[in-house]
């Protein structure tokens, strides 16, 4: 019996957890205070028309770039295009601050725009990474962790946004101290995106190396349409649709029914049981006690029960306070239900979005195919918050709202359950959603990719 292969030892800081926690950094800097900034309400301060018009602006400028990033990934690589991503955060919450001070919104306007997209670049790459660069049994940690710090930066934030305002039990604008602070954390996630290892240089704990290739532009436009009209990421459309619609609601909900002290610690609760659900949810994705399809049935049914429950219950509450029209501070009586729902909230939301992550990690290994599959869940997510935004920002009723939200999550639950009670194996290491190829034989992926290039110059 031939021993097993010996692999030579993972350097630290070549490996898979700290390229995870690379990424998780930025996030905590770039998305993570985005959050925070938003989870106060309105920006803080900005009228919710200001700053609904504002996020509709991010979201769409991310809808439509994203789908062009994904190409531009596979050409620059994933660290260069997260290092892209983190540069463009710190004018958005500059916009708050400027709104709030001088009354004034082209700079929110314009950094709606830069924040757009540097988020098409973070995301799609954070995706690649997670997607290509983990091993199978790392992927629910790499995805939890990123989310994890991306609360935290959000919870740090409301915390921060808390101690500025605590005595500030009225509704109206945050302390400018506050935007000062938060712009001063989105500035420094640029060194965490240069300090991740490029892909040819990850180490992971199998041998096995990292798939990422430069092939022609023919080559990788034909990829990305095979995984657009795969059946598998098609059936997820409609929870792509939702897992973003959301925010705009939430957001509004904290700042139409709290003072600024209450919608702050809420805003802090919020991403603090987000944290914690993240990790949870993400060690068991990662069980290796149960089997990956097992897994998969399971996390579909928390997410079916612990979601479906905080919009049942956000939609009785919703209606009742839309007849008393409350404004609602931690030392009131009835504050506690309105925060209940909001931090059900902060812990079914992440779990969405790691599991439909999760789920597209379990469909291959290929990090070059990892950038297509991040940069079309990143696309139609926020295909979703753009509409979310935009009903937001027309008035429309928040009892409509939190009921268009209810109706999207139910009709996402069909396809959602089909790809994680079908298309979900124990193991994606040997193939493909497209002719990039597995990873476990490059030199075929290889042959199969050049007969593909020679048949273009024979076409030509």
């Amino acid at each position: 019996m031939s021993a097993p292969a010996k692999h030579p030892p993972v350097v630290w800081h070549r490996s898979t957890p700290f390229a995870a926690l690379m990424v998780a950094a930025t996030a905590f800097t770039c998305p993570g205070i985005f959050g925070a900034l938003n989870g106060m309400g309105a920006g803080g301060g900005a009228s919710p028309g200001v700053s609904n018009a504002a996020n509709a602006i991010v979201f769409g400028v991310i809808a439509v770039g994203s789908l062009v990033v994904g190409v531009v990934c596979n050409k620059l690589t994933p660290k260069w295009t997260l290092v892209i991503g983190t540069l463009g955060y710190a004018p958005y919450a500059a916009g708050f601050y400027v709104v709030d001070r001088f009354h004034a919104d082209w700079l929110l306007l314009f950094g709606a725009v830069t924040c757009g997209l540097s988020a098409c670049f973070l995301w799609v790459a954070s995706g690649a990474i997670f997607i290509g660069y983990n091993e199978e049994h790392r992927k629910g940690f790499a995805t939890s962790l990123k989310f994890m710090l991306q609360n935290l930066g959000a919870s740090i934030g409301g915390i921060i946004s808390l101690a500025l305002n605590v005595h500030r039990d009225y509704r109206g604008s945050v302390s400018r101290t506050t935007y000062i602070v938060l712009i001063t954390i989105m500035c420094i996630g640029l060194p965490f995106a240069l300090a991740l290892p490029s892909a040819k240089r990850v180490q992971r704990t199998d041998g096995r190396r990292v798939q990422f290739k430069d092939y022609k532009l023919a080559t990788l436009l034909r990829a990305f349409w095979a995984i657009v009209r795969s059946p598998t990421i098609l059936a997820l459309v409609p929870l792509l649709l939702y897992y973003q619609w959301f925010l705009s609601y939430q957001w509004q909900f904290n700042f139409a029914y709290f003072t600024v002290r209450a919608r702050a610690l809420n805003s802090a609760l919020f991403y603090l049981t987000g944290f914690v659900a993240a990790f949870l949810f993400g060690q068991f994705l990662d069980y290796r006690g149960l089997r990956r399809p097992t897994r998969a049935k399971v996390g579909f049914g928390v997410i079916l029960v612990l979601v479906g429950t905080s919009w049942i219950l956000g939609q009785a509450v919703q209606v009742h306070y839309d007849r008393k029209r409350p404004t609602l501070d931690w030392a009131q009586h009835d504050f506690g239900l309105g925060c209940f729902v909001f931090v059900l909230w902060g812990i079914s939301d992440p779990l969405v979005t790691i599991f439909v992550y999760w789920l597209a990690g379990s469909l291959t290994n290929n990090a070059n195919e990892g950038a297509f599959l991040a940069a079309f869940l990143n696309s139609i997510g926020s295909v979703g918050a753009t509409f979310g935004f935009v009903v937001s920002a027309k008035n429309f009723s928040l009892v409509g709202a939190c009921a268009i939200n209810l109706a999207l999550f139910v009709l996402a639950v069909p396809g959602l359950a089909w790809v994680s009670f079908t298309r979900v194996t124990e193991t994606s290491h040997g193939t493909s959603l497209t002719a990039l190829g597995g990873d476990d034989d490059e030199d075929k992926a290889s042959d199969t990719v050049a007969r593909s290039e020679s048949d273009e110059k024979v076409a030509e």
